[in-house]
This record gives structure tokens, C-alpha cells and sequence, in this order.
């Protein structure tokens, strides 16, 4: 024992700092397992919350391009404002869309409230009629301005609304550096599955930072009916660890037809006005 407390440390090689070198390579390399061993002791749900959590941004505004073609039409775009705000709950958002292009759709606006119990109030404004139409819950599985996407794609799913089951864990697509929790929704309630379109969803979730990389949906049936993928998955709250997905393709298996949702110029934390989300900013013509 008193030889090992007499050794004279300046007597190891420590040549080139290669020792302390490989030491701290093994440490990071050991805490970056722990850290995805931690990841993926988490539950489903646990690792839903986060992503919940991860897309809980205060507010938003940003430009968005709506294109959709595939099947035998043509590629059609439109374009919007997009401005989302994070309600005094903080669960559940406000949306506004208010399109700008083309022509015969200049001055549109849909306005989405979200209600608990994942109920929406979807408004939509026709600046032709000068009138606000509601859509119905059982109406909200239909096509969002003729795209892919459904109105209840639009609103924001909420984690206490739904089940979940930890279905693997793999390589996440397009990113086989990055690992993904695959994770089945299962959507019980009849009120929500009328107003999915939906009987379950399987999620590929990033464990980096616990966004969505890739979402299948199958239908009442059980049959497979829309894949989204998202790409351009930014840290837009660096300060709170926030994310959006800038690049959004929804592709749908029956009708061999697709649409992308791509944002821009995305603001956040800038203070909007609850007054953006009310039926009488909605009927303003722009």
C-alpha cells in the first residue's frame, strides 16, 4: 500500500497527451451510451410527452407553400401565412392560415381552436361569400385546401388524447446516424377517430431531440392510408430547446397522390396578439 501512495505520477508516459486523450475519449464515449441507454428506458408515452414538449413553441409566424400533385392532376400550389400561438393552458393551440395565392383563393382563412378532449373548432372564411363556414368534427378527416393533408393533420395532436405502445427501436430514415423510438398511437374514442380519419398511427421519434421523423396512418379498416416524412427539423427556441419542422410530405397510398408543406421565414417568440384568433380577424378581408 505505501508503494502504490509513493509512486511519482510525473514518472508515467504521458507522450504526446495520448493517454489523457484516450481517457477522455472512453468517458465521452461511455456517457453518450448511458445517455442512449436513459433514452431508451423511457415508456411510449414518456417519450411522446417529450415530444409534445419539444414542439411547445410560445408563438409562430411564418410563410408556408402548399404544393400537391402525384396521380393524374397536376401539380397545383398555394400559398399562406401561417401564425400559431401556444393558449394560456399551455397545451393546446390557436392556428390561423390565411392563403394568399392563387387568385381564386386570395383572402381565405381557416381558424383552428383547439378545445380539450382533442376537440377542434375549425372556422374557414370565404371571402367570395363573405361568410365563415364551420367544419363539422366528422368533417375534419377531409382534405385540408385539396391537399393530403386532413384538417385534423392541421391541429396539433395532444399526448393525454391517445395510447400508446413502444412497437422497436432502429435507425431513423434518411438519418441512420440518429437512432428512433417507433411508437404506435392508438386512437380509441370513436369522436376521435371520426374526426382522423384514423384508427392508429405509427411514429418514428428521434431521440435526439424527440421530433417526428416519419408517421404512417392507417385507416378506420386498418389498412395503410397516408406516410409523412419530415425533414429540415430546426432548433428555432435555442434558449428553451424548441423545434420546427420546416419540410412536411404527406403522401397518400390510395390515390398515389402527395402533397409538401414547406415553411420560411418562421418567427417566433414575437408576441402575438390573441386577437389574430377570432372569428372577426377571420372574416377581415386582407
Amino acid at each position: 500500500m505505501n508503494k502504490l501512495r509513493n509512486v511519482n505520477v510525473s514518472n508515467i508516459n504521458w507522450k504526446n497527451g495520448n493517454l489523457i486523450h484516450c481517457v477522455f475519449t472512453a468517458l465521452t464515449l461511455i456517457c453518450v451510451l448511458l445517455d442512449v441507454q436513459s433514452a431508451f428506458a423511457l415508456s411510449a408515452k414518456e417519450i411522446m410527452i417529450k415530444n409534445e414538449d419539444a414542439r411547445k413553441i410560445q408563438d409562430v409566424t411564418s410563410k408556408a407553400v402548399l404544393t400537391t400533385g402525384g396521380g393524374k392532376s397536376k401539380e397545383r400550389v398555394k400559398e399562406f401565412t401561417w401564425w400559431r400561438k401556444l393558449q394560456k393552458d399551455n397545451i393546446r393551440f390557436n392556428t390561423l392560415t390565411r392563403f394568399h395565392f392563387p387568385p381564386e383563393v386570395r383572402g381565405e382563412g381557416i381558424l383552428f381552436l383547439e378545445h380539450e378532449n382533442d376537440q377542434t373548432d375549425v372556422q374557414i372564411y370565404l371571402p367570395n361569400f363573405k361568410k365563415i363556414r364551420r367544419v363539422e368534427s366528422q368533417q375534419q378527416s377531409g382534405s385540408f385546401m385539396g391537399s393530403e393533408f386532413s384538417y385534423s393533420d392541421i391541429a396539433t395532436p395532444h399526448v393525454d388524447d391517445y395510447t400508446y405502445k413502444m412497437l422497436k427501436e432502429e435507425d431513423c430514415p434518411e438519418a441512420t446516424s440518429i437512432r428512433c423510438a417507433v411508437i404506435e398511437t392508438v386512437l380509441i374514442a370513436d369522436k376521435v377517430k371520426e374526426r382522423t380519419g384514423a384508427s392508429r398511427i405509427v411514429s418514428w421519434i428521434r431521440m435526439d431531440n424527440y421530433m417526428s421523423a416519419k408517421s404512417e396512418y392507417f385507416d378506420l379498416a386498418g389498412l395503410l392510408w397516408k406516410k409523412m416524412s419530415a425533414s429540415e427539423i430546426k432548433e428555432v427556441d435555442i434558449k428553451l430547446h424548441k423545434w420546427m419542422t420546416h419540410h412536411i410530405k404527406m403522401e397518400n397510398v390510395k390515390n398515389n397522390r402527395y402533397t409538401i408543406l414547406h415553411f420560411s421565414q418562421a418567427k417566433v417568440n414575437v408576441g402575438i396578439s390573441d386577437s389574430i384568433f377570432t372569428p372577426q380577424n377571420l372574416a377581415r378581408d386582407k
